[in-house]
């Protein structure tokens, strides 16, 4: 009798299965709703900054440098390689996409010496290769180390290279459900990756669209 009442469950789970099986686990994999958040440290109007600082219809020039790196986000701990490449240039896109000013390119200069602790004192390096460049407004970032492939944390500057004024600071956080989808996709047996690689694209994405969101938005008043 105990057996026959065990029955019913097992054959909706198996049900369930088989329809997740058949109609394919993109679902699944693909919503895992990530969420961000931002906190601007000095938050003045980007847009107001430009036509205050340039000339009306002036070809203002961005370079978003790589953002600098302390660790990957996976449980390894090694850098992992490419990352501030992939931010920057997802940051780019989002630039490009919110029509932020006329002209924003990707830098790409990975590394110099002191990149990482330059962030926090003045990013002179940064300044003046983007000055060399002739660019008028450089866009820099450090993510910070992880403890997990749950979330990740950038802090971002924009600053107007001539005189080296910080225009929008702040941090970003974006985190996962993943490890909620991670046991459903192992109770139904759908899970055959590494989890170590898992879901970096959402989450580089989805820091990149809250970095612009929040550096473009107008401040509250």
């Amino acid at each position: 009798m105990a057996k026959n009442l065990f029955r019913p469950a097992r054959v909706i789970v198996l049900t369930l299965a088989a329809t997740l099986l058949t109609t394919g686990c993109s679902y699944v994999r693909s919503r895992y709703g990530e969420q961000c958040n931002s906190r601007a440290y000095l938050n003045s109007s980007l847009a107001d900054f430009i036509n205050s600082r340039f000339h009306s219809n002036s070809q203002v020039r961005m370079a978003v440098i790589p953002f600098s790196t302390e660790a990957n986000l996976s449980p390894r701990g090694s850098e992992f390689p490419g990352l501030g490449d992939q931010l920057a240039w997802k940051v780019h896109a989002e630039l490009l996409q919110a029509e932020a000013m006329p002209i924003i390119e990707v830098f790409n200069r990975q590394d110099w010496p002191g990149k990482k602790e330059e962030f926090f004192t003045g990013n002179f390096g940064a300044l003046s290769m983007a000055r060399e460049a002739g660019y008028d407004l450089v866009l820099v970032g450090l993510v910070e180390r992880q403890k997990g492939i749950q979330s990740m944390s950038a802090f971002t500057k924009v600053m107007d290279v001539d005189s080296g004024i910080t225009v929008w600071y702040g941090k970003t956080t974006a985190s996962s459900n993943q490890r909620t989808m991670d046991r459903v996709e192992d109770f139904f047996w759908l899970k055959d990756r590494d989890p170590s690689e898992l879901y970096l694209d959402e989450l580089i994405g989805k820091t990149a669209k809250c970095i612009v969101k929040a550096a473009t938005a107008e401040p509250e008043v």
